[in-house]
């Protein structure tokens, strides 16, 4: 259930700001909103040292925090202190290993010309002498001008590497490949090598102390968000002359606890609803179900808005429904139940709603795959004792007649599920005319469910999905655009948005037939588990290799299979709610969620 909200607005000398932001920031029910741009150097400041905070403790890896004590302490500026030094450290350590990898590289190959002074190059060239490296083929060397002084310095397999000597003054065109004199000679570069090779070793050790300091880094950057925080919201406040005031929004359920405060603090306290051109932050109360589905939902990062519907205990059970028929596999669903129960033994800081999820979505995943057969893509196992009495014969997956019923099970979960979203809508909308409109979108659904069997299925048009187009168009039309205008200028409006409704009811056969994406991803499914099935019996039974190459495939092949449906589940089943149904019920999940100004939690 979203939570109703009331406006608040806040009223007190200037003098008693930092108090009154004290005592909210206590209270915990008030989500504020800047009425003037959260700008000032302070704030600048503030944000500059947590951004490097943030840097210096990104360079942390988790673990660290677990083996780590603090060895040092003191003021802020002080662990500010640490954190450049972190960040200055680190940048020279990468600077430092780039520059020896390079220096490495240039020695291999200057290796090659062995121990020279590149100076002396140079010198000989102001005296009228040329020397140049190249190297070439051996087979190629004979291209080599007779008149050329030359001298072979090494070889690498058929490769020479050589030196040309002429005067500086002929004109010589070499048909080698031409290796550039290196710029230090390999004492200097080994010397050099070493040189930052201690450095580095240094940077490392001075690196490692300062990041004994993390735990320190990490509670200083707690403690700045919560100043920061405090210091936007201050700037953000109005003031007119030696009074300041806040505005934002609080729960009504908490409204008593803010009056009572408000009283006892001499604040002047302003309650009222928040206008339609609002933006005002959602806050759902979750029922014990509806919670089990707020994992998701966080993952996802999407927010209703508040005006919109909380439908987590909705999309708990279409998505569980969805879930199963995607994976479709008994096998599968009984692996993740064991996966559930492992991860409840071994991580013991998995939420118990968490928990409840997977366990709903496996038994469920169990439960469809029990009733079409399907056990790990093998069909001699759906005839087993048990297994068999649990089929339900117009759903088997491995009879060809069964994809049929499957499509038009798909069609009717659709139809289902789009029809509740037109019925809350109408719900809502009840007493105004418009619900009128809802009903005749569901009415529109449901001729739209005959005429996919009719386009889909190649069934005979059944006329009463043809009457329910009609009825339900019809209803659209007289009482889609109705407002306050009156009801005859409604009528007219609907009748001139009938291109704009036509649209929107081919985008609903869409909606509709886009259901069907679970019979076709569940058949993947089941097509790849029995392809891997017989690639494994392709592989033979005869002799302990072929028996562990066919194990290997099975392992393997179902891994595989079992990942692509997962990732099935995120793109499908997530959609199908989201966007299909999201759509017909009007969310477009631009919601913000209620972050409350109070103490943060470590």
């Amino acid at each position: 259930m979203i939570v109703k909200m009331n406006k608040v607005t806040i009223v007190a000398k200037s003098a008693w700001v930092n108090q009154v932001l004290d005592d909210l920031r206590e209270l915990g029910v008030l989500h504020i909103n800047p009425v003037r741009p959260l700008e000032s150097e302070k704030l600048e400041d503030l944000r500059e040292q947590k951004r490097i905070l943030e840097r210096a403790l990104s360079l942390v890896p988790e673990t660290a925090f677990m083996e780590m004590k603090n060895i040092q302490s003191g003021s802020d500026d002080t662990v500010i202190e640490v954190a450049e030094k972190l960040l200055g450290f680190t940048e020279e350590l990468k600077r430092l290993e780039d520059e020896n990898r390079q220096l490495k590289s240039e020695y291999d190959n200057a290796f090659l010309w062995g121990e020279f002074e590149p100076k002396d190059i140079q010198a000989l060239r102001k005296k009228g002498v040329t020397v140049r490296f190249f190297q070439c083929r051996r087979e190629n060397f004979t291209l080599l001008p007779e008149d050329l002084s030359f001298h072979i310095i090494s070889k690498r397999g058929e490769t020479l590497f050589t030196a040309i000597i002429y005067k500086t003054k002929d004109t010589v065109d070499i048909p080698f490949q031409e290796v550039p004199i290196p710029d230090h000679s390999l004492k200097k570069m080994e010397s050099k090598i070493k040189e930052n090779q201690k450095r580095i070793d240094h940077v490392r050790g001075k690196i490692s102390h300062l990041i004994s300091n993390a735990r320190l880094i990490k509670e200083t950057l707690n403690h700045l968000n919560e100043v920061i925080e405090f210091e936007e919201t201050k700037a953000g406040m109005g003031a007119e002359g030696n009074i300041s005031y806040l505005v934002g929004f609080c729960p009504e359920p908490e409204i008593e606890r803010l009056r009572k405060k408000a009283d006892e603090a001499g604040w002047g306290l302003l309650v009222e609803q928040p206008s339609d051109e609002e933006r005002v932050p959602t806050l759902i109360r979750y029922s014990k179900w509806a919670r089990l589905f707020k994992p998701v939902m966080d993952f996802l990062g999407v927010v209703p808005g508040y005006r919109e519907y909380d439908t987590n205990a909705l999309f708990l059970v279409f998505f569980s429904i969805f879930f199963a028929i995607l994976i479709g596999d008994a096998g599968y669903g009984m692996c993740f139940l064991a996966l559930t129960f492992l991860i409840k033994r071994f991580l013991k800081n998995i939420s118990r709603d968490m928990f409840r999820l997977l366990f709903i979505l496996s038994g469920m995943t169990v439960f469809w795959g029990a009733v079409t057969g399907m056990w790990f893509g093998v069909e001699q196992i759906s005839g087993f004792p048990v297994i068999k009495d649990m089929i339900i014969t117009p759903l088997y997956t491995f009879a060809r007649e069964s994809e049929r019923t499957v499509i038009h099970l798909c069609f009717i979960v659709g139809a289902v599920q789009l029809s509740i979203a037109h019925a809350w809508a109408a719900l809502r909308n009840y007493p105004s005319l418009s619900f009128l409109s809802e009903l005749g979108w569901m009415a529109l659904v449901w001729g739209i469910y005959w005429i996919a069997r009719f386009l889909v299925l190649s069934e005979e048009m059944n006329p009463l999905g043809l009457s329910l187009t009609i009825a339900g168009m019809s209803l659209v039309v007289l009482f889609g655009s109705q407002g306050r205008d009156g009801l005859i200028r409604g009528f007219v409006k609907g009748l001139t948005d009938i291109p704009i409704n036509a649209l929107t009811g081919i985008g609903s056969l869409s909606d509709l037939v886009s259901y069907i994406r679970l019979f076709a991803v569940g058949l993947a499914t089941k097509e790849v588990a029995v392809a891997f099935n017989n690639m494994a019996a392709d592989a033979g039974s005869e002799g302990a290799v072929s028996v562990m190459i066919a194990v290997f495939i099975l392992i393997f092949g179902h891994t595989v299979n079992i990942i692509l449906a997962a990732m099935a589940v995120l793109i499908h089943g997530i959609r199908l709610n989201l966007l299909e149904f999201s759509r017909h019920l009007h969310i477009e999940w631009s919601g913000i969620p209620f972050r409350p100004f109070k103490v943060m939690k470590e």
